[in-house]
């Protein structure tokens, strides 16, 4: 796998999108229980770094001269055992999928794919913090909260269950028909996993566009319990974005707005040199502030009032495909997805934080050298697990995702 440590102020020449397609859900704070108001922002996929010159590498946090490295695109994962034995939360291969009709038209009926088998690139021996088998839609009983609610199939179901979430978009809409489960706290963790079976529609196409859907989420235990996803001091980004496996943090509120670095690598402020500024640890860990550690996508733009977002990403390409055959959409598939704190030492930030994308058993996404705090919050873990299913610019067609079988636990259990 292609691997770019990035330094802080090594200006990069990634090739990055126009940040201004982003959008979360969200953006601002819940009122009354429910979950706010939408916004502009995005944890887009921004821009692939594939190719690009990482630039030239400096030391620490002052002027340097090290080699630019090359940024390289998300490669495929290393190894791990191929699709087979039971994994947590379902048979193996050969498991028979149900392909009922999605929105949109009929499935195909094909085998849903196996657990994780005998993968290890996700660490073991994890204490469960909660589960949900979607079996039916009284989501409050079972600890969720902010208006959560939804629709329960007991036609589209993953191997060994009885129903699942439906997420279905009406034509032009930005959330799902009926609602979403929306948040759950559990105890806080630097280190949290999250398994659950996957299916798409055969017609689905997501946002059509290079982001979106959201879908998936972890949050930090620094902000309230209903802050919006899209501007806090860490989330983190699960979802399925033009059929690739995508993997996003977003820290906006740690941005040193003193010092901004642009996707296209111009800067704003800086006291006018962007190589010579001195960072502190009250910065962000995504872009905005620079890039540390393994780097794939990266986004940062003005959200007005002095305000930036700023995130980072990573993505492996074709983990949903439109043809019969393995990864095909329309199929069942088990996805266990893993994020880890990185250490702090001496008082400051070390990238050596984890995160993983692995899917029916093979690893899709492995990076090992990920900064998601600094010494500023030295303590922060994460709390809060959040599915709130969102197209800024609304569904092009009508078209569903179904999910099941949720474990959400500190390591993989």
């Amino acid at each position: 796998m292609g691997m770019a440590r990035v330094s802080w102020l090594g200006v990069c020449a990634l090739s990055i999108a126009a940040a201004a397609c982003g959008g979360d859900d969200d953006s601002g704070a819940g009122t009354g229980g429910n979950a706010g108001a939408a916004g502009a922002g995005g944890a887009s996929s921004g821009g692939s770094s594939s190719g690009g010159n990482a630039g030239a590498a400096g030391s620490g946090l002052t002027a340097g001269s090290g080699a630019g490295g090359s940024a390289g695109s998300s490669g495929s994962g290393t190894g791990g055992a191929g699709t087979g034995g039971a994994g947590t939360g379902g048979a193996g291969t050969g498991g028979a999928g149900t392909g009922g009709a999605g929105t949109g038209g009929a499935g195909t009926g094909g085998a849903a794919t196996g657990g994780s088998g005998g993968n290890v690139d996700i660490p073991s021996g994890g204490t469960i913090l909660f589960q949900e088998k979607f079996d039916d839609a009284n989501f409050t009983a079972r600890g969720w909260y902010d208006g959560s609610q939804g629709t329960i199939s007991t036609t589209e179901k993953a191997p060994g269950s009885s129903s699942s979430y439906q997420c279905a978009f009406a034509s032009g809409a930005t959330t799902c028909t009926n609602g979403k489960p929306a948040r759950h706290k559990f105890t806080p963790s630097e280190s949290v996993y999250a398994s659950f079976w996957l299916k798409f529609s055969p017609n689905w196409v997501g946002s059509g566009k290079a982001y979106h859907p959201h879908m998936f989420h972890f949050i930090n235990d620094k902000d309230s319990d209903y802050v919006g996803p899209a501007s806090s001091f860490l989330t983190t980004y699960m979802e399925v974005v033009n059929g690739k496996a995508f993997l996003g943090l977003q820290d906006s509120k740690n941005v040193d707005t003193s010092c901004i670095l642009r996707n296209n690598d111009t800067f704003v402020g800086c006291n006018g040199n962007f190589n010579t500024y001195v960072f502190t640890e009250n910065r962000s860990v995504c872009a905005c502030n620079g890039l540390l550690g393994d780097l794939d996508g990266r986004d940062c733009f003005s959200t007005g009032a002095s305000s930036w977002y700023s995130a980072r990403s990573w993505t492996k390409d074709n983990a949903f495909v439109n043809a019969a055959g393995p990864n095909y959409k329309a199929d069942w598939h088990f996805v266990e997805v893993y994020f880890e704190m990185n250490s702090i030492v001496a008082g400051k930030g070390v990238a050596d934080g984890k995160l993983r994308w692995v899917q029916d058993g093979v690893t899709l996404i492995k990076y090992d050298k990920i900064l998601m705090r600094t010494g500023a919050n030295p303590t922060l873990k994460f709390k809060q697990f959040a599915m709130l299913p969102y197209i800024g610019d609304g569904s092009p067609v009508a078209q569903s995702y179904w999910v099941d079988d949720l474990t959400v636990a500190t390591k993989k259990p």
